[in-house]
């Protein structure tokens, strides 16, 4: 089916787009792969690390392995294109799109709801309370991604009025959220930046979308010199302390730019950016290839059931690693030659185990219904709310107390936003 699927795509299709989208998401996957550093000592003693608390210049190191900006950026573009079709029903697309992204994330909570309430009567509650928040931890970016979607329409007729003003708007607001945060200490308000940092990226989607739409692509040599004048700009802002240099949380490192995200992100995306529009004619030439398309094709059809679940992969099998054979799988201390020359085979035990993850859920991302919805805008607009609201609490709030009590009202937010939006394939089959 891939293959047939492969050889059908339109050639109207910007493949980079897919492409990067795929780079991102097997980056984001290996990196949190890799960042597991879980030491069972000889005396038995499980000790539970992040890779990035111990090798050399690891904020730095961060720029690289930093890729959610390009989801929000490409993200833009695939939202500009949809918008920009007069056959677009708006209320429609908004309950559909929420449907297509929400339905996968409904079974990781389910299922983890019922591994708590299992493990608890015999694992220690510290190690519930990891497992969970390690394996829910994805769905932030769902949370996030959704409210931008929802309010995608006003966003881009926002960039139809002023362009790319609305991106130094979204710049603005965040520079100043970081100026009430780390200038003068206000509580509670560098939250907000997940909204602004995060749709400033986004809205440069936009940009791209309505470069290629008028017939006006970035040419190469524009996209470097944003990179590298984006990249300058962010050595400067980090060397001098006006932000911190770590772009992702390092257990024990002090502040970092993405928790929540300060404007020194949107600095990082645009290096990114630059990247991709330069590099565009060169991944699209690869793209064409079909032996290259192909693998491209069959995992963007699972995209989100490996996005939600390889982290539950990768606490399952630390807990296999820890609680059998006296924890000697995870006897090889991190950092000694023989520990990264085991991380291969880590990679193809996690592998094997998100696979099937993937076997058993990917019904709930390959069996959506995509029949426009008929419901009216209110019931429409509580539904996209209550899913947001669900992703948000398990994000940010979480599945779990540190004593594996559970919050039960995410749970129950989620099965109510999962009826609502038709988040459950075997109905939505039945009514095809």
């Amino acid at each position: 089916m891939t293959r047939q699927v492969a050889e059908a795509t339109p050639p109207t299709r910007n493949r980079v787009v897919d492409a990067w989208r795929v780079f991102a998401l097997l980056a984001v996957v290996y990196g949190h792969w890799l960042a597991a550093s879980v030491w069972v000592e000889p005396d038995g003693t499980v000790r539970v690390l992040n890779t990035l608390e111990w090798i050399p210049y690891a904020a730095w190191a961060t720029w690289i392995i930093q890729v959610m900006p390009v989801f929000f950026f490409v993200g833009g573009y695939a939202n500009a294109k949809a918008l920009d079709r007069r056959s677009t029903n708006r209320r429609s697309w908004l309950f559909l799109r929420f449907r297509r992204l929400f339905t996968p994330a409904v079974p990781v909570v389910l299922v983890w709801v019922v591994l708590v309430l299992v493990l608890r009567n015999f694992v220690s509650d510290d190690l519930i309370y990891a497992g969970t928040l390690n394996a829910t931890l994805p769905l932030w970016f769902l949370a996030v991604y959704l409210a931008l979607i929802a309010v995608a329409p006003f966003t881009y007729a926002m960039w139809k009025r002023i362009g790319p003003r609305s991106v130094l708007l979204f710049l603005v607001l965040a520079l100043t959220v970081d100026i009430l945060n780390l200038g003068f200490d206000v509580p509670g308000v560098r939250w907000v930046n997940y909204g602004f940092v995060w749709a400033a990226v986004h809205q440069l989607g936009y940009w791209w979308a309505r470069r290629e739409n008028a017939g006006t692509p970035i040419r190469p040599v524009h996209g470097l010199v944003l990179s590298a004048v984006s990249l300058g700009t962010l050595i400067l802002v980090t060397s001098v302390g006006w932000y911190p240099v770590a772009m992702i949380t390092i257990p024990g490192g002090g502040p970092n730019n993405v928790t929540p995200p300060t404007a020194a992100v949107v600095l990082l995306a645009l290096v990114q950016v630059g990247i991709i529009l330069a590099s565009a004619r060169r991944i699209a030439s690869w793209a064409e290839r079909q032996r290259n398309w192909r693998p491209i094709v069959a995992i963007s059809g699972f995209m989100m059931t490996i996005y939600v679940w390889h982290l539950t992969a990768l606490s399952l099998m630390i807990a296999v690693g820890v609680f059998t054979f006296d924890g000697r799988l995870l006897s090889l201390e991190p950092g000694t030659t023989w520990w990264w020359l085991s991380r291969p085979v880590w990679y193809l035990v996690l592998t094997g185990a998100t696979l099937l993850l993937v076997l058993a859920f990917g019904v709930f991302e390959r069996s959506i219904r995509t029949a426009a919805t008929d419901r009216p805008m209110p019931y429409v607009a509580a539904a996209l709310v209550l899913c947001v609201v669900a992703l948000s609490g398990v994000a940010f709030v979480y599945l779990v107390n540190k004593d594996s009590t559970i919050n039960w009202w995410i749970p129950v937010a989620t099965v109510v936003a999962a009826v609502m939006v038709g988040a459950y394939p075997r109905l939505r089959r039945a009514a095809q």
